[in-house]
């Protein structure tokens, strides 16, 4: 079974258990209304008997006329024969219908017995309940043929908007592919036939093999982009970004020791994610700092946990173009070409920083650094 029909075969139990539970008190409580009357009419006949001692055949009488009830009264006497007095077509005491008797004792052991017909409302109560019944299945049927409406069109949405994204994306990508490729295609012509001399032929085998990983590197980073925009939490577990924080640090030393890195960071905070995805970011994070600074620039690493993890990575380096900051990262966003020309990079690590947080239903933000470059904010819901 299909999780979508399970969830539509569990609404329609829930739905139908609440209906029938809210539905039955209801119609319960009218057939108690209804029983109620029938016992305040007997009740105002015997309370009239009751003024009446001396004559209390003549007092029910006179209640029941009065008041139009529509019982039985009857004489019983201390043999236990029944002499009827009056007669309701519908109370007949020696038929099978259910009634509502009350026996009111008298001298001598007699008694008188009313009794208040019960068809009219045990039907009432059978037709409710049918009712009830057709109502929950026809209340079930809509609710279900809305909630296919309903789904269809956000799936439809949701489709289209994968479209439009995978449009977008393969649209970004063969533009981000199309620089290399042409580089490549033209070294090759130039190759063709072994025309170029030694010294040239050298070089042009070089920038080939440049062109080639730098378009490896990029094919790789698309790749990335393109796991992240799936929808699938499965590989989410919970995450010390303290401790993911501080060896990320310890491998960036150890590779650019001039950096001076201040870590304000917090103890074991954690974070319910992916392992693999935040360290990448971090990772992206503190590689673009090494790679495009230069010298013993100051760099803050800061940590808090408190309605929410902050997370903020800043250097004192060059930054981004003015226009950059607080700019929203969407798609395969490049905010300096050079940058990525320079280092041979793919120019992809803040989009890629940018869908891990994505990811994580968290916010990403570009701002100006009180060190004086850039600093990358980033919010995540406490989970």
């Amino acid at each position: 079974m299909k999780s979508r029909t399970r969830q539509f075969f569990a609404a329609a139990v829930v739905t139908s258990t609440l209906s029938l539970l809210i539905g039955g008190f209801a119609v319960w409580g009218s057939y108690q209304s209804e029983l109620s009357i029938i016992d305040k009419e007997i009740d105002i006949v015997v309370v009239d008997i009751a003024q009446n001692p001396g004559n209390p055949l003549a007092a029910a009488l006179v209640s029941i006329e009065e008041n139009n009830f529509d019982v039985t009264l009857a004489f019983k006497a201390p043999d236990g024969q029944l002499a009827p007095l009056k007669e309701s077509r519908k109370a007949i005491l020696d038929g099978s219908d259910e009634l509502r008797i009350r026996y009111v004792d008298l001298e001598n052991s007699e008694q008188l017995v009313i009794a208040a017909p019960l068809r009219d409302i045990n039907e009432n109560l059978v037709k409710n309940l049918w009712r009830l019944l057709v109502f929950i299945i026809f209340a079930n049927t809509l609710a279900i043929f809305v909630s296919l409406l309903i789904n269809r069109s956000g799936t439809l949405a949701f489709e289209r908007s994968q479209r439009v994204k995978m449009q977008d994306f393969l649209g970004d990508a063969a533009h981000e592919l199309r620089t290399p490729l042409t580089v490549v295609k033209g070294y090759a012509q130039l190759l063709e036939g072994n025309k170029l001399e030694p010294e040239r032929t050298a070089l042009a085998f070089n920038r080939l093999n440049s062109e080639i990983k730098r378009m490896e590197m990029l094919i790789a980073d698309l790749l990335i982009l393109a796991e992240l925009g799936e929808e699938n939490s499965d590989e989410f577990d919970q995450v010390n970004l303290s401790q993911l924080l501080f060896e990320n640090i310890r491998d960036c030393l150890a590779v650019a020791p001039h950096l001076q890195i201040e870590q304000l960071i917090e103890e074991d905070v954690t974070f319910q994610g992916s392992e693999k995805y935040l360290q990448r970011f971090i990772s992206n994070a503190l590689t673009n700092i090494r790679v495009h600074t230069q010298g013993a620039i100051p760099v803050r690493v800061t940590l808090k946990n408190s309605g929410e993890i902050t997370l903020i990575i800043e250097d004192g380096g060059p930054g981004l173009p003015v226009n950059s900051y607080g700019e929203q990262i969407q798609g395969l966003k490049r905010f300096d070409r050079s940058r990525s020309r320079e280092s041979g990079g793919s120019g992809l690590g803040l989009s890629i920083m940018s869908a891990v947080i994505e990811r994580h239903k968290g916010r990403l933000s570009l701002k100006k650094s009180t060190l004086g470059g850039l600093a990358i904010e980033v919010q995540l819901p406490r989970t």
